[in-house]
């Protein structure tokens, strides 16, 4: 999956924004690192999946994939605005992030 041209999936486009508002929301204005960018996708795919579980490590191989890799000197919040577009945009994001939790309760 080394192709960043690829869309994400949706559970990843998911993750991608909520990572981008914890970013954005966070000291916005402090620098980006790559290790961050690390730790926030095995964070978020552990809680999203479970700790140690096969689907964690896929959606974490899935976020890095398709997160940039961090520039020096990227803030956290231009970082954050780099996700969402790779996300495919919030509005988007929401719309299939909420078709996606109708059908998982299944109405």
């Amino acid at each position: 999956m080394n192709d960043r041209t690829a869309v994400p999936d949706a559970a990843t486009r998911v993750l991608l924004l909520a990572i981008a508002a914890r970013l954005a929301a966070e000291r916005p204005t402090d620098r980006m690192t790559p290790s961050t960018r690390e730790a926030l996708a095995l964070t978020f795919a552990t809680r999203r999946y479970g700790y140690g579980t096969v689907r964690a490590e896929q959606a974490k191989l899935h976020l890095l994939a398709h997160a940039p890799v961090v520039a020096w000197g990227t803030t956290r919040g231009r970082y954050a605005e780099a996700l969402r577009e790779v996300a495919g945009g919030d509005h988007e994001c929401r719309q299939q992030a909420r078709v996606t939790e109708l059908v998982q309760v299944g109405h």
